[in-house]
């Protein structure tokens, strides 16, 4: 009896699976909508030159190696420095993802039109911050990239996408 009981519960559980979405897969996401800008993780650091220019040397609070626009737009490169890792937008200034998301947007808009997400990813806890709200979400498609929220009263306060990818 125990067994069939057991049995029953897991095939509930994996049927239910199937139904719904992981915490912060979305459905409807693809590579395509883990960008902003222009600028995707994955993509050569030649290719945004030639759209932005030249970038500069900065700093996020976890990576000295940054380069990017005015402060406000940062690019964590691949080891080998040849391609976009993440991208890490942290003002007001225009950049958006596909779907219209900006800084100092209410999170409120996000999640209306992400979901909830998930919160607190283990998988680059590392890189949060105290003091703010995170709300990740992956494509289905591929669960190595990644479109971050981080959310401070109520309002987005930086965006960050990226891959897990090294």
């Amino acid at each position: 009896m125990r067994k069939y009981v057991t049995g029953a519960i897991l095939g509930a559980m994996i049927l239910a699976g199937g139904t719904y979405a992981s915490a912060g897969e979305t459905e409807w996401m693809t590579e395509d909508d883990v960008s902003l800008g222009w600028m995707q993780p994955r993509m050569s650091l030649e290719q945004v030159q030639e759209t932005y220019g030249p970038m500069k040397a900065t700093t996020t609070h976890y990576n000295k190696n940054a380069v990017g626009y005015n402060d406000t737009v940062k690019i964590i490169p691949t080891a080998d420095g040849k391609f976009v890792k993440s991208i890490l937008v942290e003002a007001d200034n225009g950049w958006a993802t596909p779907a219209g998301i900006t800084v100092g947007m209410s999170i409120d808009e996000v999640t209306k039109i992400y979901g909830s997400g998930e919160v607190n990813p283990v998988r680059h806890q590392s890189h949060h911050m105290p003091g703010f709200d995170y709300y990740t979400y992956f494509p289905a498609s591929d669960h190595t990239l990644y479109l971050t929220f981080a959310a401070k009263d109520g309002k987005v306060a930086y965006i960050k996408v990226g891959t897990m990818e090294r």
